[in-house]
């Protein structure tokens, strides 16, 4: 049984858009519409201030704002739309009650029709602008009608829509209680229409005949020159034309009308004013009784009359030309003055107006993030959408943003443009029979850029190809994801773990093993000197500020510095008072500080006004003590406010605190022992308070060195003091490291968020933790830092009290989501870490390594970190990664911006990046010729000279015009280590068709190509040097093999109509071992453990094959099918999360796999015996909790096909991860425990179903 988790959620926007959900707001809402969710944000003048959000059962298209009246004003209500297999509408009311934003359910319909056809262009919804009709559109040949009442759907009928192959519709603006759609559909000779249909509410159809308020007109594909492209229209309101307009008729109001966009020119088309319509009505009656004659020429006449007005093409108003490429996206900024932004594929921008000429003018703006949707806010801030790049928050200004000084965007040549409003003159007209009597538009030619970027939010899809990589040999590896598109393509390097901002190196420090932070005063909330503590001396730096430290002169400090510093730490000063014979003690703020080493205990006192250290008192040591005293150095110590806990050799213990004087105070000690083996000597001790308001504490933990346990010692009673009262079963390896810890904001133990551990560092790398409750040492846990010793201290992150612990990695261990976890720290040979809090270095951690210091800022412990490389118009399609020398292959296509109708320019290259994404050499393909595979293999080599040579493996095709499929391909070999600059093949060959798919196994080279697996071997010629790519055998298949994996000695095959093959190579054949033949349209790959496989198809869902026998013969049995709902490019064996527990295999992270939309999910192995409970816990959730819109967890999971769901299958092998998770957060924890029905009964304690999913929850 395998569990679906998310380690990323998709970031890619589909819709967005502004609008008012509480009439209390300022200046209203913005509503973000992703791929499987809602976000709200509240428009304020700082800025947007998230509110809430909410998960989508379903694919999201679209979200639309439906005015609702309240009792506290009007508002609107959230219409969504979801995509296929269960299409539906969803409507969401926003409240907020004590200050908790939440989107709840407010109606929804089901649009589901078993027996319509998908529509092929046009799935979307529009509202009309009174908000009470609602148009859905997502069968061919009918469309769904909403009614709305108070904000949610009152009544619902479908109707009959002639154009089958609609593009896009729109509500024109016309009189109350009159509804027209403008519709551009694709007629049956191939052209691109626009009409109009009339929409009768109370008669419950869309009119037959087309409107007369916008007559049926053919959009010129001389510019419309894509008939699978939709234009968007625009409806325009009436408004009133100014006095310069040459029309003198008496009528000076337009009666408003819709633009299209989305072509080589914006067109502005009238709608027909109430007149116009009743004479065209007119001689629609005529000529339909002319068609009606019993003579047959008369009926002949009338149909070639009919036939000529179809072909008729409405003249436009007016028009402006579109310099750029196809728009993308578009929002009115003001409906009143008519002014518009449209946004192109590559993020270019501009203004449109229409103005009271009426005569349209485009204004460039700047480049934004190529956008799927527009939403203006207020004060000139726009909010774009996007799913090729991040999504933008900007402000568009009048004057010019930065120094740049050339045009704003390129105009092509032959797009004529003027430099103001003043000169509109425009070019001649080459693109379509347009009305030159009417005015053109003109276009501005603007100079610099307008866009100011407010903010930016993460957005890392499309994901098209992905690699794991250690780059920086932490341990722990990072997603690198081929992502973006158009101007903003990128490789994102990923991983979960703290991000750490360096401020500040020191150099020239080596041998440091402990860093010991120095207040003025105990209560001064800034750090001032530095202890650095070396492996045979100890010296003090004081900050002098972000650019100086000072070493002082150790020949004269008062410090100790010809030995290690074992613990050091400012202390308060205790204070005793007798009031009426009773003696109380309370603690004050001081200047003193207490210094440990081997030889005793030294205490020092800062004297602000002198800035430097003096002795205070005459310390202590135990060769001022008897004879059972000599010899016995210190091995380990612990200082807090008040007490000093000191381990000596030979197993002694002793626990010291400051008297009055400055006289250091023994108060008690003890030596413990073992009957047989004598002293137990002690590894590390720590007495830090479980309480951070008290200056003292209750307990000590100690670990020993031979018997591996740590113990915990009482100091809650005098009489009773190092009482110990509970010791560690033996660990792993031996502890060197010990802390007491309250990772929780509260103090005590009745406090809800009190969180008190035992942490012990050993020498084999790991991280022990106990819970301490109730004088107990529970829930162990094992953390992996590496190989080397871990060391632990205790730190403030982001306010937050964490343990810093490093070994051959560091990491930060905090406490979230009710469970400690580990967040991977990237730094490098790290000894030790500790806080520093300075005015130059506020809330800071100093860490110790090799060779120095590192001083930088720690955040983001539970997120995930992105590190994005940007590659602007190189859109990266294919990776791979050569462990050997730590380089990266690159594929990119390389697309040249374009005007709309216009040839693409492509250009496809090899790209070798280092470790650090630096591009070190680039291959250029040729100009018909695409990289479409990249591998690489640690088992696979090329002889340079004698010497080995790690390489890329190359696939490619060759596009030629006319071709049904190609016929032309390459396969070629790089060196993966290049000189620089650019670089050619070492070897090469030619292939009868598109590579789609390369791997390595062994020494052999397997390529998909077309229809067959072509087995080649690199071999050596008789030319020095020469190599030569030797073709051992082909497999052949009926399909295309667009899936390719080779591991273990096993090829797996997805081709792209049916389904999966597994061959192996015999003596240099290639051998089917077994086929699976049922049509799964496979697009991604991967084997599993045990031979298994692991696909994901076109319908969105994943699919799991294990090898069986069936009599002699060898099968694959399908054993898990699940919906996913997002198409998956890739899987990747493996995963990223930290888990808890090296020991654990209830879990066991498998696969990585990642979408289009930008989600990075995890397939996780799971034990049979927890699958059993967490199969029937997920059983009893699914019956009770419903998603969005009534949608059921069972039907949203169970698989899907080309024709939808069937009632008789259900997910299976699979189990909903982020599902079962929301069980910790859920109040009806009980209920789904114990089930409907007795048999429904889960098999667990709410305290082991908490800790199961918090151990999962751990893994990413």
């Amino acid at each position: 049984m395998k569990l679906v988790t998310t380690f990323h959620s998709p970031s890619s926007v589909t819709s967005s858009l502004t609008c008012i959900l509480t009439p209390d707001t300022e200046f209203g809402h913005l509503v973000v519409a992703k791929t499987n969710r809602i976000e709200v944000s509240a428009i304020t003048g700082e800025g947007l201030r998230q509110e809430c959000d909410l998960e989508i059962w379903g694919r999201v298209l679209t979200i639309r704002a439906v005015p609702v009246k309240r009792a506290s004003g009007q508002c609107n209500n959230i219409l969504v739309m979801t995509d296929h297999p269960d299409p539906r509408i969803i409507v969401l009311a926003y409240e907020k009650e004590n200050g908790v934003s939440r989107l709840v359910d407010a109606s929804s319909t089901s649009l589901h029709d078993r027996i319509a056809r998908h529509a092929e262009f046009c799935n979307d919804v529009v509202v009309d602008p009174t908000g009470r009709i609602a148009v859905v559109s997502c069968y061919a040949g009918k469309l769904r009608i909403l009614v709305f009442g108070e904000g949610v759907v009152e009544e619902e009928f479908d109707v009959t829509l002639p154009e089958l192959n609609l593009l896009t519709l729109a509500f024109l603006h016309t009189a109350q209680d009159q509804y027209s759609l403008a519709i551009a559909h694709v007629d049956y000779l191939q052209r691109m229409q626009m009409i109009s249909r009339d929409l009768n509410i109370e008669s419950q159809e869309l009119s037959p005949d087309i409107s007369q308020i916008l007559p049926s007109t053919v959009l010129s594909p001389a510019i419309f020159p894509f008939v699978d492209l939709a234009p968007i229209l625009v409806p325009v309101p009436s408004f009133p034309l100014s006095a310069s307009d040459e029309d003198k008729s008496e009528d000076r109001e337009c009666p408003g009308g819709v633009l299209v966009v989305g072509g080589r020119k914006i067109l502005f088309y009238e709608v027909a004013p109430p007149d116009a319509q009743a004479v065209r009505k007119g001689k629609k009656r005529r000529l339909d009784k002319k068609k009606s004659s019993t003579t047959e020429a008369e009926v002949e006449k009338s149909k070639e009359k009919e036939k000529e007005r179809e072909s008729r093409k409405l003249k436009p108003r007016c028009y402006v030309r579109w310099p750029w490429s196809e728009v993308m996206s578009s929002t009115t900024i003001d409906v009143k003055e008519r002014k518009f932004l449209l946004g192109d594929k590559y993020g270019r921008m501009a203004l449109l107006v229409l103005d009271g000429t009426p005569r349209l003018a485009l204004l460039p703006i700047g480049e934004t993030s190529p956008s799927t949707s527009l939403a203006y806010l207020s004060n000139q801030v726009v909010f774009v959408g996007s799913h090729l790049g991040p999504s933008q928050l900007l402000r568009i200004h009048q004057e010019i943003v930065g120094t740049s000084s050339g045009d704003t965007l390129p105009i092509p040549s032959g797009v004529a443009a003027v430099l103001s409003l003043s000169n509109p003159d425009g070019d001649d007209d080459d693109e379509g029979p347009i009305d030159n009597r009417k005015p053109k538009g003109i276009i501005i030619r603007n100079k610099g850029n307008h866009v100011e970027v407010l903010d930016t939010y993460r957005n890392i899809a499309p994901i098209m190809d992905a690699v794991l990589a250690d780059t920086e040999s932490s341990g722990q590896p990072q997603i690198v994801t081929c992502s973006g598109g158009a101007s903003t393509g990128s490789l994102n390097i990923i991983r979960s773990g703290a991000e750490v901002k360096e401020l500040a190196t020191v150099e020239g420090l080596s041998c440091v093993t402990a860093i010991f932070p120095i207040r003025s005063r105990y209560e001064s909330q800034t750090h001032s000197h530095l202890l650095i503590s070396t492996s045979y001396e100890s010296y003090i730096l004081r900050l002098d500020g972000a650019e100086t430290m000072t070493r002082l002169d150790s020949k004269n400090s008062p410090f100790v510095t010809t030995a290690p510093t074992l613990a050091l730490s400012n202390i308060s000063r205790r204070t005793t008072t007798n009031v009426g014979g009773k003696t109380t003690s309370s603690y004050v703020d001081s200047a003193l500080v207490v210094q440990v080493t081997e030889k005793g205990i030294r205490v020092l006192e800062f004297d602000e006004d002198l800035g430097v250290f003096h002795v205070v008192g005459d310390g202590w040591s135990p060769q001022s003590l008897d004879h059972t005293w000599q010899g016995r150095d210190v091995v380990a110590a612990s200082v807090n406010a008040s007490q000093f806990v000191l381990a000596f050799r030979g197993g002694r213990l002793a626990l010291f605190n400051l008297a009055d004087g400055g006289i250091v105070k023994l108060i008690k000690f003890q030596d413990f022992l073992d009957a047989k083996h004598g002293p137990k000597e002690i590894s590390s001790v720590s007495c830090v308070p479980f309480d951070w308001t008290k200056h003292f504490s209750l307990y000590i933990a100690i670990s020993f060195w031979e018997s591996r346990t740590v113990t915990i010692l009482s100091l809650e009673k005098p009489d009773r003091y190092m009482t110990p009262i509970c010791t560690t079963s033996e660990l792993p390896s031996l502890p060197r490291s010990v802390i007491l810890h309250n990772f929780g904001s509260g103090n005590k133990y009745k406090d809800e968020d009190y969180q008190p551990f035992v942490l012990a560092g050993l020498t084999d790398g790991t991280v022990v933790s106990f819970a301490f409750r109730n004088n107990q040492l529970l829930d162990k846990k094992v953390f992996g830092l590496g190989i080397t010793p871990a060391t632990l201290s205790s730190c403030l992150v982001e306010g937050r009290h964490a343990i810093f612990a490093s070994g051959s990695r560091a990491a930060i261990l905090h406490w979230d989501r009710k469970r400690l976890r580990q967040s991977a720290v990237m730094l490098k040979d790290i000894v030790t870490g500790v806080s520093l809090n300075t005015s130059s270095f506020p809330s800071a951690l100093v860490t110790a390594t090799s060779s120095g210091l590192i001083i930088g800022q720690v955040g983001g412990v539970d997120q995930m970190q992105v590190r994005s490389i940007l590659l602007g118009s190189d859109n990266p399609t294919r990776i791979a990664h050569d462990l050997v020398t730590n380089m990266f292959g690159v594929a990119c296509l390389h697309t040249s911006p374009n005007r709309v109708g216009d040839a693409e320019t492509i250009e496809s290259s090899f790209n070798i990046f280092d470790g650090n994404f630096r591009r070190l050499a680039q291959y250029t393909c040729g100009a018909d010729e695409e990289i479409t595979a990249i591998a690489t293999s640690t088992t696979l080599s090329v002889s340079i000279g004698g010497r080995q040579h790690s390489c890329f493996l190359v696939g490619s095709v060759r596009h030629q015009l006319g071709q049904p499929e190609p016929k032309l391909g390459g396969l070629m070999v790089f060196v993966a280590s290049p000189s620089g600059g650019s670089i050619q093949p070492l070897v090469s060959t030619k292939t009868d068709g598109c590579v789609y798919g390369i791997a390595a196994l062994d020494n052999f080279i397997v390529a998909a190509v077309n229809t067959a697996i072509i087995l080649y071997r690199i071999n050596s010629t008789e030319d020095e040097d020469g190599l030569v790519l030797e073709q051992l055998s082909q497999w052949n298949h009926n399909y295309f093999i667009t899936s390719l994996v080779a591991r273990e000695g096993n090829i797996i095959a997805g081709d792209a109509i049916s389904s999966v093959t597994v061959l192996n190579i015999q003596d240099t054949v290639l051998k089917t071992v077994v086929r699976d033949f049922a049509p799964l349209w496979p697009v991604a790959v991967e084997m599993t453990r045990n031979s298994g496989i692991v696909g994901a198809d076109c319908d969105c869902n994943l699919f799991t094959f294990s090898m069986g026998t069936s009599g002699t013969r060898t099968v694959l049995e399908r054993d898990g099918s699940y919906h996913v709902g997002e198409v998956i490019n890739k899987f990747l064996p493996g995963g990223i999360g930290a888990p808890d527990s090296c020991e654990d295999t209830q879990f066991q992270p498998e696969h990585l796999f990642f979408t289009s939309s930008g989600r990075i999910g995890q397939t996780v192995q799971v034990a049979d015996d927890v699958a059993l409970h967490l199969t029937a816990l997920q059983r009893n959730m699914a019956k009770v909790i419903k998603g969005p819109g009534d949608v059921s967890h069972t039907k949203t999971r169970a698989p899907t096909s080309p024709r939808g769901r069937t009632d008789a299958e259900f997910a299976f092998g699979f189990l909903d991860g982020d599902f079962l998770e929301s069980f910790l957060v859920d109040s009806r924890q009980a209920q789904f425990l114990q089930g409907e029905f007795e048999v429904e009964h889960v098999g667990l304690q709410l305290s082991e179903a908490e800790a199961l999913l918090e151990k999962l929850q751990s893994l990413h």
